[in-house]
């Protein structure tokens, strides 16, 4: 299992807007808890030797995965929450793709519990500090950027980390455990022999 280098050019632009998801990608990858673990270990910061003594999965769907942040019938990331424009009309739950041009003034909405597993949609789109471009963008990356790690028409298996006891596999996720929330998972596309791990933990 080898980390691959060079990824498509949409990861960089994601850490370059202010992405707080954590992308590393191994290929030759056979599948399995045990090399799961292994690729996590070299692939969050600051992660504990005997990691896996503490970290548990379960297995997960893409909808799971996505989450209440993505409206699965459009493909498209969601804006949870009540928000008004600046001509005082008032939108819930806005698919990031009908906001061109548009500026919100005031507004917001919940956040998934911590540790309740799934919501990638969500950490990708929604940081505390939020990200330096348009929502169009954000759905473009987020497009590409799924393409890649959940490539169409191949089998692939979803593997949710996110208990509540990641802060005691690396103290890296203690920042996301104060409120926006920790994730991690792995993807694997036996097909092609690829594996992703996601992870993030970011705070205001």
């Amino acid at each position: 299992m080898r980390i691959v280098g060079n990824l498509p050019a949409a990861f960089e632009r994601f850490t370059q807007i202010g992405g707080a998801l954590h992308f590393v990608v191994f290929e030759d990858a056979h599948g399995g808890d045990a090399e799961a673990l292994t690729a996590i270990a070299s692939s969050v910061p600051g992660c504990r030797a005997n990691s896996s003594e503490t970290l548990t999965n379960r297995q997960i769907g893409k909808l799971a995965f996505f989450g209440d942040w993505y409206d699965a019938a459009t493909g498209s990331l969601l804006k949870i929450g009540e928000y008004t424009d600046s001509d005082g009309n008032v939108i819930v739950n806005p698919k990031l793709r009908n906001l061109r041009g548009v500026r919100l003034v005031s507004g917001g909405g919940p956040i998934p519990e911590i540790g309740t597993g799934g919501q990638f949609a969500y950490a990708f789109s929604s940081t505390p500090y939020g990200l330096r471009t348009t929502p169009e963008e954000v759905q473009e990356l987020f497009d590409q950027i799924t393409e890649f790690v959940l490539p169409a028409n191949l089998n692939h298996q979803i593997l949710d980390w996110s208990g509540g006891h990641l802060s005691e596999v690396s103290h890296w996720f203690a920042a996301g455990m104060e409120w926006w929330g920790v994730f991690l998972f792995t993807i694997h596309v036996p097909k092609i022999q690829r594996l992703t791990v996601i992870a993030g933990s970011t705070t205001d």
